[in-house]
C-alpha cells in the first residue's frame, strides 16, 4: 500500500490558499520527501483530515499520469 503523510498546513493569507506539505512511499520504496500542493482557503476549512489527504493522492494522481513520456 502507497502511504501519505501530511506533515504541515501553511495558510497564506495574502493569496487566501494553504499550502499542503506531504511526503509519499510508493509500494516499491520510491519515496517523495517533501510535495505540497496549494488549495483555496475555502476549500480546506470545509475538509476533514481524509480529505485533504484523498486531495493530495488525487491530484499527485493525476499530474504523474499527464507527464508520463511517450504515451
Amino acid at each position: 500500500m502507497n502511504n501519505i503523510q501530511m506533515k504541515n498546513e501553511i495558510p497564506d493569507s495574502n493569496a487566501d490558499t494553504v499550502r499542503l506539505v506531504f511526503g509519499i512511499t510508493f509500494d516499491d520504496g520510491t519515496s517523495i520527501g517533501d510535495g505540497a500542493i496549494v488549495i483555496t482557503r475555502a476549500e480546506w476549512l470545509s475538509m476533514t483530515g481524509k480529505q485533504k489527504i484523498d486531495k493530495i493522492a488525487d491530484v499527485i494522481s493525476e499530474k504523474m499520469l499527464s507527464t508520463k513520456v511517450g504515451e
